[in-house]
């Protein structure tokens, strides 16, 4: 019987949650691995358009091929940020960034046009049936076993801790209808502007929000950064709410007090 698939965030290179470095360092980090029963019960969350399922599945199966996507929940929204910037093809990223199990999949649920706000496993279910965009199947048939699930199906553990994302048809899934001729896509609109941080002075980049973290040498001062400027990669979700960035080749976090920084578009 054909083995059905599944996509996901795991652990970071060291089997951890948090401190690992940017990027797939194992191969591990994300994987594609066969569908398995989790100890605390799976959700399924079926797309209602058979497009968005397709979107999904390849976004995923992209992700977990792409090896400068690693695992880390301290820096779990810069795959996000890096995503946005390609159309969140997640075979596109090539920058190294981070992300968790249910960030990576709100990346997959934005490659599909489905955008939502943060999510954790805890609250996902009810974010993803708030779209309108997804129907929860009930029964052990579908909770218990592969056999019903189709590629783009979103599992969810009943209580907080992980969720994937299926990557294939299990032997007893409907088939769906033949898909309607696509559209042809509309232009796209103007570029906006660029936001970048403006570095008033010297200041150092850390590895995590916060003084307590290792500093990514050498300090960002107008010797070692003659622009004045850093790239814009969000904020921290935490306090305190340093800005992202990318410092010698690595993402890090910089101060975002006025007096040391601030943000300008060009």
């Amino acid at each position: 019987m054909a083995t059905v698939y599944i996509g996901n965030a795991v652990c970071d290179e060291h089997g951890n949650a948090r401190g690992g470095q940017p990027g797939n360092q194992t191969g591990r980090e994300l994987r594609k691995q066969a569908w398995y029963k989790n100890a605390k019960g799976w959700r399924v969350l079926r797309p209602k358009d058979a497009v968005d399922a397709r979107k999904i599945t390849y976004a995923m199966r992209e992700a977990v091929q792409n090896m400068a996507i690693g695992y880390n929940q301290t820096t779990r929204n810069t795959l996000y940020t890096y995503a946005s910037k390609v159309g969140f093809d997640t075979g596109r990223v090539t920058t190294l960034c981070e992300t968790d199990c249910s960030a990576l999949v709100r990346v997959c649920l934005a490659y599909a046009g489905i955008k939502v706000s943060n999510f954790h496993t805890g609250n996902e279910a009810a974010v993803l049936l708030a779209t309108g965009k997804f129907v929860e199947l009930i029964g052990t048939e579908y909770t218990d076993s592969p056999d019903r699930l189709k590629a783009g199906d979103v599992l969810i553990t009943l209580t907080k801790g992980h969720t994937a994302v299926v990557l294939n048809d299990g032997p007893k899934a409907e088939k769906d209808p033949a898909p309607e001729p696509t559209p042809e896509p509309e232009p796209d609109p103007a570029p906006e502007k660029k936001k970048m941080i403006r570095v008033k002075g010297t200041v150092r980049c850390r590895e995590g929000n916060g003084t307590g973290y290792k500093q990514i040498r050498p300090t960002v001062g107008p010797k070692t950064n003659p622009s004045g400027t850093l790239p814009y990669r969000g904020q921290a979700e935490e306090s305190p709410f340093w800005y992202v960035t990318e410092w010698q080749g690595r993402v890090g976090y910089i101060s975002s007090k006025k007096n040391l920084t601030e943000i300008v578009e060009v």
